[in-house]
């Protein structure tokens, strides 16, 4: 104890426990404001939207070819809708949330051939779908290549275990 009283540290100073107290309330002050770049909270919610617009399988060819694709960090990604359909949207979350990717067709809607849309980055992000135009049967092949998943109607809000985050190319047609 002697030594402590010759480093006087047992001693209060009053300038000291000022301070303290001075930039305690400056964090407390700091974590109860919102940052300025934090982003606004509807942002955050749209999350990573894209389109990619497709073409029918070409005979020789194993999937539809893509002919354009764009993305944005909120809200829906341009797309001249002009002659396309919409075929199919990819969510990142079951329940249609998070990131999405709106698929159009070049050619009208969903027949019996269909389009066959390959993932691409996707493959490991899918957990619900919503098909429209016609686009009512649905096969998920796995990554695998081989595996299939089939779906009818046209909102899958979970794709299920086997298949969630693990789809490499769907295969969309008109069922009915």
């Amino acid at each position: 104890m002697n030594w402590l009283k010759q480093l006087n540290l047992l001693r209060p100073r009053p300038t000291s426990f000022a301070l303290c107290l001075v930039v305690a309330a400056l964090f407390m002050t700091a974590m109860a404001t919102p940052s300025a770049a934090a982003p606004a909270k509807d942002t955050q919610l749209a999350g990573k939207h894209c389109t990619v617009v497709v073409e029918p399988v070409k005979s020789g060819e194993t999937a539809s070819r893509v002919t354009s694709q764009t993305c944005s960090d909120a809200g829906t990604a341009a797309v001249s809708r002009s002659g396309r359909t919409l075929l199919m949207t990819w969510y990142e979350h079951a329940g249609y949330g998070g990131d999405s990717t709106d698929v159009y067709g070049d050619y009208g809607p969903c027949d019996a051939d269909g389009y066959v849309l390959s993932t691409g980055l996707w493959r490991y992000s899918i957990s619900s779908f919503i098909t429209y135009n016609s686009c009512d049967g649905q096969q998920a092949v796995l990554n695998d290549g081989q595996s299939a998943v089939y779906y009818y109607g046209f909102g899958t809000p979970n794709v299920g275990a086997r298949a969630n985050d693990n789809i490499g190319w769907f295969k969309v047609w008109d069922a009915l």
